[in-house]
């Protein structure tokens, strides 16, 4: 008995650790292989340009969404009614809930401006959907949500650092310029823009951590991506 308390923490923490990239892995490799190879032959439709092909927009945003849209089934289904207080999905509490109305209504401001003063309404209504569930949702349940809960069991250093470190690299390609990667873009990246985002990515777990709800960071990461609708 003492052998198995012994070695339980660091069997945790192993295992935390491999799944934390196996998830993470899978879904650089859809990026990899799915909207990298797109972007490179220059198929790839920007956000900015939806309405060019809707059809189109939707399948690259929806595609790479499969992933994380499974993950919540399998982890709805395996744990059943202990699912939303496990993973985070209730909203208690005043200031948590008018926290979430205002980043709401930050949201539909932005959306309402933007429909009445641009004329390719097509794309704002696209970029909100994106930005929302495509993004903002799925970034935060697989890194924040998925990840974590593999961790729940590890000391804070590892728990915050590894699931934020890998929410950085899924966003190479981007930061790149969805470009060739070179060894000059990839040192660029590793020390200009991981730190940041893994920085960001820690912000977002402690608000999730803090107001006991995946749904802030949700609305916060989607209010500050769809933000760049503004700039159409």
């Amino acid at each position: 008995m003492g052998a198995e308390e012994k070695h339980g923490p660091r069997a945790s923490l192993i295992r935390g650790i491999l799944l934390t990239f196996a998830v993470c892995g899978v879904d650089f490799l859809i990026t990899a292989l799915y909207l990298w190879p797109k972007a490179m032959s220059g198929e790839l439709i920007p956000v900015s340009r939806a309405s060019e092909n809707l059809l189109l927009a939707f399948v690259q945003g929806f595609v790479p969404f499969l992933y994380p849209l499974g993950l919540l089934s399998f982890f709805a289904l395996s744990l059943k009614k202990d699912f939303p207080a496990r993973m985070f999905f209730t909203l208690e509490g005043k200031w948590q809930r008018v926290t979430a109305l205002l980043l709401g209504a930050a949201i539909g401001g932005i959306a309402v401006t933007c429909l009445i003063v641009k004329e390719d309404r097509a794309t704002v209504l696209f970029s909100l959907l994106y930005y929302l569930v495509f993004i903002g949702f799925a970034e935060e349940f697989v890194c924040r949500d998925v990840c974590t809960d593999f961790l729940r069991n590890v000391k804070w250093p590892v728990r915050v650092l590894l699931p934020n470190l890998c929410f950085a690299m899924l966003h190479l390609f981007q930061r790149t310029g969805w470009g060739a990667v070179g060894g000059a873009d990839l040192l660029r990246f590793l020390t200009r823009d991981m730190l940041g985002l893994a920085a960001g990515g820690c912000l977002f777990q402690l608000l999730k951590e803090k107001s006991g709800s995946i749904w802030l960071p949700v609305l916060l990461h989607a209010l500050m991506d769809f933000s760049v609708v503004l700039t159409y």
